[in-house]
């Protein structure tokens, strides 16, 4: 007798994604920090991590208390995670019923999609166009009497828009008339600087997830956080594990928010390392749109695929998976400091001439940003 899993998870198509090998290739694939830690750096997040952290279960009141001193909130209203992906999980898992609907941006954090589906619930997507734009009102257009979650990465990944505060602050309001939550990933929040988190404490039904793997460069221990009122962290906290979050986690996401300055440090070095990219790319004639996270999208041509396979033999990974259905010939490229995007731009260079591409020549500064609806 076959045994098969539930109907919902047969449905469910997955990609696969590579993981093996990547430690040695230059990593602009996942919108990772591409630039180690230095070795004096990693001593000194390991450093006072007691012998009985591998024998006992973690406490994890430490970096609550250092959370909620960060954001001005408190510890009720905290959900730290093994990953801010967990946190967006159990509150989807939390409020969502089968038949529910679940407002999401496409293409956005995939995640979402895949949460929504595991639960019953079905995507309301609001598509973006050819101009890669969506506003606030297409946002409310598709909120009605089914919505139960209204799920935004702000800023938007592959995309790197970005709604405006005013925006979510009408899509928070309309989605509490028909009693639904507003979710705002703000994964990338450090390389875009503006955040929804400091109107927790008056929106009941607004929702912040944030991530120490992307600027803070911690995307091997795994840990992220929610904040929202303390009646949905409650629910939220129902679903997690006993013991969910390691010990080294914990104390190294607590030596990170006492040195603030290690993530400012890269987030500068991030800003230049894009001005330096996009300058490059345009002047050599590829389209490229910067947005306000830490990666670009570029247009490689007909091309494409071949080339993003030569670079991975040089390399050099991309992000090649972007659902963009109005840019096939896209390619999204996590940005780093100058160093690593010289290493890029060489390869790239190198990959063109081999297939005979030639390279045009154009003034520096004519690629488009992404902007705030």
């Amino acid at each position: 007798m076959t045994i098969t899993p539930r109907g919902l998870v047969r449905r469910l198509v997955r990609t696969a994604v590579l993981q093996a090998g990547r430690g040695e290739a230059l990593r602009l694939d996942k919108n990772e920090r591409c630039l180690p830690y230095p070795a004096r750096v990693v001593r000194a997040m390991l450093a006072g991590l007691p012998p009985e952290s591998l024998t006992a279960y973690p406490d994890l009141l430490p970096l609550y208390e250092k959370l909620a001193k960060h954001h001005g909130v408190d510890v009720d209203n905290l959900a730290i995670t093994a990953g801010s992906e967990l946190a967006i999980r159990y509150l989807f898992e939390a409020y969502l019923e089968r038949g529910d609907e679940v407002v999401l941006l496409d293409p956005s954090f995939a995640m979402f999609e895949v949460y929504a589906a595991l639960c019953g619930a079905r995507p309301a997507a609001v598509a973006f166009g050819r101009q890669m734009c969506v506003t606030p009102e297409q946002i409310l257009r598709r909120i009605g009497c089914r919505t139960r979650i209204i799920a935004l990465a702000n800023p938007n990944n592959p995309t790197g828009t970005v709604l405006s505060e005013e925006g979510l602050l009408a899509i928070v309001r309309r989605a509490a008339a028909v009693g639904a939550l507003v979710l705002v990933d703000e994964a990338y929040y450090e390389f875009y600087g503006r955040s929804m988190l400091g109107y927790v404490p008056r929106l009941e039904n607004l929702v912040v997830t944030r991530t120490f793997s992307k600027a803070g460069g911690l995307a091997g221990i795994r840990l992220g956080y929610a904040v929202g009122h303390q009646a949905v962290i409650a629910a939220l906290n129902k679903l997690q594990p006993i013991d969910h979050v390691s010990a080294l986690a914990a104390h190294v996401g607590g030596y990170l928010l006492d040195h603030s300055e290690l993530v400012e440090d890269y987030v500068r070095q991030v800003e230049a390392g894009k001005r330096f990219l996009v300058a490059a790319l345009s002047g050599s004639g590829l389209p490229v749109q910067s947005g306000h996270g830490n990666f670009v999208l570029v247009d490689l041509g007909a091309r494409r695929e071949e080339i993003v396979r030569r670079l991975q033999c040089r390399g050099c990974l991309v992000g090649a998976t972007l659902r963009l259905p109005a840019h096939r010939s896209w390619v999204r490229v996590t940005v780093g400091p100058k160093r690593e995007m010289r290493r890029f731009l060489s390869a790239l260079r190198a990959v063109r001439q081999d297939l005979g591409l030639s390279v045009r020549r154009r003034a520096p500064g004519v690629s488009k940003r992404a902007g705030v609806s």
